[in-house]
């Protein structure tokens, strides 16, 4: 029993004195306290997140600057640390560095930066002029990202850079930002679904903002399907697009022109193709929706109670059109 005793004694000194030594507790000083921790804990997060998009913007800045970034950060996230890791990292640059395509790691790095500015707080409007810029820019030269960089040599470790979400990519890895950039609120995730990032916030601030290039959105969407389809060896595919997905892209740019103010010229463009195509599986839904635009307003409720209506202000006279007559359906 002595060993016993001798193990337990001191556990037995050191609980009492613990009790002995504990006052009450200042619950007020404490809060105080946790909250300058709070704020300073906020404050190196911000400004760590900021010395973060200042890095991410330098490294996209050219080609060169994007795959040296890339090339560090493989460095760091895979061999640093690993047995013979100079070595193991000189043969992995031997074997994928003329591989790897150094247009597609700068898009990725710029939807990341744009991910990270979305991350320190830009609102949609904010953040809209340089998202349709990277929009624009992608959606004209993504089919050439996604080739591989030198025929014949297969694709490089960086091939779903751009598929992949940015909470995801090694950049994210490397800057442990995953958390981060995996909470944002109304964002799409992946660089190379421009779809995504139209439908989540460039379509609903042009709608807002009564912006006409909403327009150029749905034609370029139009010609980019349609060659698609095109290219597809079954006849069935360009029937289909023709009959089935064409019309509905009209139907969403003509939803949008009324959206935008100008509401004749879609109400005339959803008339046409509702009796164009009279059987598309949508037209139900486009009748109901066309008569609800047509449908005069509702009458106002009948004054009661005997109480004479106020009078009315003079009526302001007509403003003049705000469009030109009626033009054909693009792509008709």
């Amino acid at each position: 029993m002595r060993p016993l005793l001798a193990i337990a004694l001191p556990f037995f000194i050191g609980s009492t004195l613990i009790a002995q030594t504990t006052g009450p507790i200042d619950a007020k000083s404490m809060l105080a306290s946790l909250q300058d921790i709070k704020q300073k804990q906020a404050d190196s997060s911000k400004s760590q997140l900021l010395q973060t998009i200042t890095d991410f913007t330098a490294a996209c800045s050219d080609d060169g600057a994007a795959l040296n970034f890339y090339v560090e950060a493989v460095r760091v996230t895979r061999f640093v640390g690993r047995d013979h890791e100079d070595s193991a990292f000189r043969d992995w640059k031997k074997d994928q560095l003329d591989r790897l395509k150094p247009s597609a790691i700068r898009t990725a790095l710029r939807y990341t930066m744009l991910s990270l500015q979305r991350a320190a707080g830009a609102t949609d409007d904010q953040i809209f002029p340089d998202l349709l810029g990277y929009a624009s820019d992608t959606a004209d030269i993504l089919p050439a990202l996604d080739a591989p960089a030198i025929s014949g040599k297969g694709r490089g470790d960086d091939q779903d850079i751009l598929r992949e979400p940015v909470s995801d990519n090694i950049f994210a890895r490397w800057y442990n930002i995953g958390g981060q950039l995996s909470a944002l609120d109304n964002w799409e995730p992946v660089p190379a679904n421009i779809d995504g990032i139209y439908q989540k916030i460039l379509l609903p601030v042009m709608r807002k903002n009564r912006d006409p290039r909403i327009l150029k959105y749905w034609d370029n969407k139009i010609i980019t399907e349609r060659g698609r389809a095109s290219t597809e060896t079954a006849a069935f595919d360009t029937d289909r697009f023709n009959l089935t997905r064409r019309p509905a892209l009209l139907w969403s740019r003509a939803e949008d022109e009324v959206a935008i103010g100008m509401r004749d010229q879609g109400v005339t463009d959803m008339y046409n193709l509702v009796k164009a195509f009279p059987a598309h599986p949508d037209a139900a839904k486009w009748i109901a929706e066309l008569e609800g635009l047509l449908a005069p307003p509702a009458p106002a409720p009948a004054a009661t109670g005997g109480t004479a209506p106020a009078a009315s202000a003079p009526a302001a006279p007509a403003a003049p059109p705000a469009e030109s007559g009626p033009t054909p359906i693009p792509g008709t």
